[in-house]
């Protein structure tokens, strides 16, 4: 699958997505949203260009970014409950997005410092389980870390002023409120790259999924591929704690779905992934924004009401197998 072909998937959803949400516009009747296409007036227009247009392309792309990453690292450790919110990498790149924040650091460094923490709380949850990651102590090394990020993080929290500390919560618990369209051009050239880095790594990811020693009989160093793939998943995760906070469980739900409709192969798997993790965090958006109209809740409580019940039906279902295996 060439660069062009999975950019123009992209960007159809985008058009068809910021189509809808011109006509699901929360707190309008639908025909609202569709006299914007046909006569709109100077406010309608500042409207949609800039509060709709860029909050719909960065939620879009980071739902995508989550999903591609959440696909590259079941396949990587062989684990369908692997997801960045559950190994520990959303954990630390939240901890040290927010200590950048707390200093008052440029967004660059927010993000290479979310980029680190990710990487660092990965590495310290691998360590933790030891063992080969086949089985669930993965899973449970990463709640660990999560806990241990999770205490460090409220701790933070209660030495912010008054001020601040609604604004970093709220923001910790996953918002797009405040995308604008520097942020919105940034995920618009980010993303697809960070996509397509984890896509080219398709034959890998399907061998990974067969076990390390079948991939070194295919010619692939499975160490060094493997740690490149949670590399790039490292960096799409940072690039969206960085920006939006804390968006659980759409990189679980989306490759699961996506397995649903094109099966567990990693070419289609992972561009599927990233068009329903894309849908998944704009309906996820509009709920929040519609729920308690005016009122707006955080993305990630919707994500989390929706993805904690998903999870504990993988994790049964994975019982259920691992008792008639």
């Amino acid at each position: 699958m060439r660069l062009f072909t999975l950019v123009l998937l992209l960007s159809v959803a985008i058009a068809l997505t910021a189509g809808a949400a011109l006509v699901l516009a929360p707190g309008s009747h639908p025909s609202v949203g569709l006299a914007l296409f046909v006569s709109p007036t100077e406010v309608e227009r500042q409207l949609l260009w800039q509060l709709r247009l860029p909050r719909q392309v960065l939620s879009f792309f980071a739902g995508a970014l989550l999903a591609s990453a959440g696909g590259a690292i079941q396949a990587r450790f062989r684990n369908s409950l692997a997801e960045p919110g559950l190994i520990g990498i959303s954990g630390g790149a939240a901890l040290s997005a927010a200590l950048a924040l707390q200093f008052g650091l440029p967004v660059t460094w927010v993000s290479l410092l979310a980029f680190a923490g990710g990487l660092g709380a990965l590495g310290l949850t691998c360590l933790i389980s030891r063992q080969s990651v086949d089985n669930d102590r993965l899973i449970l090394a990463g709640i660990a870390v999560n806990a241990i990020f999770g205490s460090l993080l409220t701790l933070l929290i209660t030495t912010l002023p008054d001020g601040s500390l609604r604004t970093i919560t709220f923001w910790l618990m996953g918002s797009f409120a405040n995308a604008d369209w520097p942020q919105a051009r940034l995920f618009l050239l980010a993303a697809p790259w960070l996509v397509w880095l984890l896509f080219r790594e398709w034959r890998l990811l399907n061998l990974l999924q067969l076990g390390p020693e079948t991939a070194f009989h295919q010619g692939f160093d499975p160490r060094r591929g493997g740690a490149r793939v949670v590399l790039f998943a490292a960096m799409a995760v940072a690039l969206v704690v960085s920006h939006c906070g804390m968006v659980g469980f759409i990189g679980l739900m989306a490759p699961h779905l996506a397995r649903q409709l094109v099966g567990s192969h990693a070419r289609r798997l992972q561009i599927a992934a990233p068009l329903i993790g894309g849908w998944l965090a704009l309906l996820a958006d509009w709920l929040a924004q519609s729920l308690l109209y005016p009122a707006e809740l955080p993305v990630g409580v919707i994500t989390s009401l929706a993805g904690a019940p998903f999870f504990l039906w993988l994790l049964r279902q994975s019982g259920r197998r691992s008792r008639h295996a």
